[in-house]
């Protein structure tokens, strides 16, 4: 028993650590300070509902969220990731305050006696009956009645009521909400049929424009505004917005990374004065990388050609790479099992020319580089291989399987210094240069330093946004950015919504977007890439959008709609003739401009082979018993004639089986959509007043 005993010594510590992670948990169930702070008027960064959050209790929740971030991921959250941690603690944080308003209008409490029975009770709190497991899971409940029992446990104890209070009050208001929330047999059938029922028909499609060229139908004025008038439906819109904007990088600079060199020589020094390599590498990260073995062709040319040219024991860098610089100590060599070459070549496209003159071409290159031309300069000149003008031809290293079989065979059998060929490939004739043959492996411990952005970097950014919103103020945004050589960028038209196209998500300026006015100019924003000032350039309201904005692309749906109109009549008449043992191809035969086809099989969640997701077929399609043709059906690109020719019957046993998990399942659905739709109405019609902007950038 000595771990459980473990466990109790430490019991006070480990309760202390469950109410922490209890209460975060509660209030993330409903719904996570950086050095980016700036100066403001309140101590607090926001109301709900005339209760205010202050700074110090939302900047503990974001760094206990950005902790435990941390914790899963194994890195430090970086500026955007406190961004987006500092977004989901607000919204948690509104969706509880509104939810525990909510619970104390409806009456809702939980009563001490609750709580004891609950605790002490035979089914006490799953979070602390966890922590009086052994091995096996059995519950040690002597051991468990001792601790909460415990008169040194009574401060721990409160504070863990107060979590067990909060979850019980969540529980009794979800019950509420819940009450109503039932799910029916037919809709269990209804699921339970749409993933598992399979059609096959045939169709007959009279598509209107093979019957009424568009020359012989008149759309006039009035009918184009009739069409308006009688589908605007099609034509609400929500509420959209375009912005100009200028972007200050925050990108590292040339400073930041001249400093990562120094620190990269740094260690250098450390190792020529005999501090053990390995040492230095923890100093850098808390969980280093193992030394590891690597071939050639696994690693970047410039690490590649820096390790495998440096002995055993000796430290390279600094080497830039595109994760940073390096600083790589080569710790071991043996020889592997594999043979690689570093090669050049030339290609010489093949196809559609004359292969025999394209092959003389390849012979006389070969003899060229033979005669000690330069290889490089030749591939540069007359290979026709993507990027060989700017790579002289250089393939790196490579091993079995990398290339074409052809040329492969060639290459791993020669020697440094030779020229080959030419070969042939799909690709066309080849002239190969071995440049080097190995079969080494080297064994690497390696210092990652990432080139960042120093604080004084995003701070020049900054600052310089600041300073155009000051200028900018005026009015003159575009002229003003012209005459600092700025570049003016312009958003699409863009929803209220989780992001911007092209600036991503950022809700400091969604919310600007959407609660200024046409031409304002907005403070410095932090975006991805840098700091950003907007100006709102469009502002659309909800609504119907206005007939002359739309009146372009509405004739060709006035003519579509009277070509539909008459085309109705030809459908009916063709299925008054005909009868349900007819095969549809037979419309076909007599008539080129009918087409028929088979839809093979599909399913209802799924789009229609040949014809896609058309509801008004598939509608049809689900109801039409087997091997009767239904009357004409109007879908997305003309009128159908449709035969059921096959339909999966209804499978009663795997139903049964299925029943209780899909009704489970879809209990669970509706639950989280009348969840979500009652935040959003809780939020709609209360006060919410978001103030982050003045102590974040």
């Amino acid at each position: 028993m000595p771990i459980m005993t473990k466990m109790r010594d430490n019991m006070p510590v480990i309760l202390i650590g469950l109410v922490i992670m209890f209460v975060v948990m509660i209030v993330f169930e409903w719904g996570m300070d950086y050095l980016g702070i700036r100066s403001g008027r309140h101590d607090y960064v926001g109301m709900i509902d005339g209760k205010k959050i202050t700074y110090q209790e939302f900047s503990d929740l974001v760094k206990r969220a950005a902790e435990n971030e941390k914790k899963q991921s194994g890195q430090e959250p970086d500026d955007n990731a406190y961004r987006q941690i500092r977004d989901q603690v607000w919204n948690s944080l509104v969706a509880s305050t509104l939810v525990d308003k909510e619970t104390k209008q409806a009456g809702i409490t939980v009563s001490d006696q609750e709580l004891i029975d609950w605790v002490k009770g035979e089914n006490p709190p799953e979070f602390l009956m966890q922590q009086f497991r052994d091995s096996t899971g059995r519950f040690n409940r002597a051991m468990y009645d001792q601790t909460i029992n415990d008169p040194k446990n009574k401060d721990i104890m409160i504070q863990v009521e107060t979590g067990l209070r909060q979850q019980r009050l969540s529980e009794k208001m979800q019950s509420l909400i819940f009450a109503s929330v039932r799910v029916t047999p037919g809709e269990i059938q209804q699921r339970f049929e749409d993933q598992n029922t399979k059609l096959d028909a045939q169709y007959a499609l009279f598509d209107p424009n093979r019957y009424f060229p568009d020359s012989v139908v008149s759309v006039t004025d009035e009918d184009v505004r009739k069409y308006y008038t009688e589908n605007q439906e099609d034509f609400k819109a929500k509420a959209t917005r375009k912005m100009k904007y200028v972007l200050f990088s925050d990108q590292p600079s040339a400073r930041d990374t001249q400093d990562v060199i120094v620190e990269a020589n740094n260690i250098l020094q450390q190792v020529k004065a005999g501090i053990v390599f390995l040492e230095i590498q923890k100093s850098y990260s808390e969980n280093p990388p193992a030394p590891a073995f690597f071939k050639h062709g696994q690693l970047s040319q410039e690490k590649e050609k820096a390790v495998f040219a440096a002995s055993v024991g000796s430290v390279v860098g600094p080497l830039n790479d595109n994760d940073g610089y390096h600083v790589i100590k080569i710790v071991e060599e043996k020889k592997g099992t594999e043979v690689f070459v570093r090669a050049r070549h030339i290609l010489l496209r093949s196809a559609g020319n004359d292969e025999s003159a394209v092959i003389k071409q390849a012979n006389d290159l070969i003899a060229r580089a033979r005669r000690g031309e330069d290889f490089g300069a030749l591939a540069k000149q007359y290979s026709t291989e993507p990027g060989a003008a700017a790579s002289g031809g250089d393939l790196g290293w490579f091993g079995k399987g990398r290339m074409v079989k052809p040329f492969e065979d060639v290459a791993l059998k020669g020697r440094p210094g030779q020229i080959l060929g030419p070969v042939k490939t799909q690709y066309g004739i080849h002239i190969i240069k071995i440049e080097g043959r190995d079969d080494r492996e080297v064994k690497l411990a390696d210092i990652t330093l990432p080139v960042k952005a120093s604080s004084q970097t995003k701070d020049d950014a900054f600052q310089r946004a600041q300073d155009f919103v000051y200028v900018a103020k005026d009015g003159k945004f575009e002229k003003d950015a012209e005459g600092l050589n700025l570049t003016v960028k312009e958003t699409v038209p863009f929803q209220k919504g989780p992001s911007i196209p092209g600036i991503g998500a950022n809700e400091s300026v969604i919310k600007f977007a959407f609660d200024k006015d046409l031409g304002d100019i907005s403070d410095a924003f932090q975006v991805n890439g840098g700091v950003a000032v907007f100006k709102i350039s469009e502002v659309k309201k909800e609504g119907v959008r206005p007939f002359e904005e739309v009146k372009d692309f509405l004739k060709p749906r006035a003519m579509r709609n009277k070509k539909m109109a008459m085309m109705k009549d030809i459908v009916g008449k063709q299925r008054s003739a005909i009868n349900d043992t007819l095969d549809l191809s037979s419309l076909a035969a007599v008539d080129g401009r009918i087409t028929v086809q088979a839809t093979g099989q599909f399913g209802p969640n799924a789009g229609i082979p040949a014809i896609g997701r058309d509801n008004a077929f598939l509608g049809v399609a689900l109801t039409l018993p087997v091997g009767k043709i239904s009357q004409p059906v109007e879908g997305g690109r003309g009128y159908y004639l449709i035969k059921l020719l096959s339909k999966t019957p209804f499978d009663s046993a795997s139903y049964n089986s299925q029943r209780n998990m899909l009704a489970a399942q879809m209990l669970q659905e509706k639950k989280q959509r009348i969840i979500a739709d009652w935040l959003e109405k809780l939020k709609a019609k209360s006060d919410i007043e978001d103030l982050r902007d003045m102590f974040y950038r």
